[in-house]
């Protein structure tokens, strides 16, 4: 588990951790938050397995808005009580500012569903 937490927040290679999975670590460049590597600059995994691979990535989005939804709506009812407009705007606001982010997060995830950390690919930079 902590090698997929690894992976996912530190935009690492799901099977060598040394490689990154996105060109720019920084996902609110806009120009570049969507930009992957075709393959891992390290071991040399293959990231889009297929035309199309990316497409279950959507649904660990929704996943994760769903949560997200879900938590604030719970903080809302028991604690702060703001009523519907205000929670409506904080919660679209949230979701625009986290758009970037939820679609690398998602991604990421959706790659280590797939691709398990090899200890022996972990080992490429060493050999270079």
């Amino acid at each position: 588990m902590k090698d997929i937490l690894y992976s996912v927040f530190k935009n690492k290679c799901p099977s060598c951790h040394k490689g990154n999975v996105f060109i720019s670590n920084n996902p609110y460049n806009l120009k570049e938050f969507d930009k992957m590597h075709q393959t891992c600059t390290c071991c040399g995994e293959k990231y889009e397995k297929e035309p199309g691979y990316f497409y279950g990535a959507m649904y660990v989005s929704y996943g994760l808005m769903v949560g997200w939804f879900v938590i604030t709506w719970t903080a809302n009812a028991f604690l702060f009580n703001a009523d519907i407009i205000n929670y409506l705007i904080f919660l679209i606001a949230t979701i625009v500012l986290f758009m970037t982010l939820t679609f690398r997060i998602s991604r990421l995830i959706w790659l280590n569903f797939f691709i398990k950390f090899d200890t022996e690919k972990s080992k490429c930079l060493e050999e270079k």
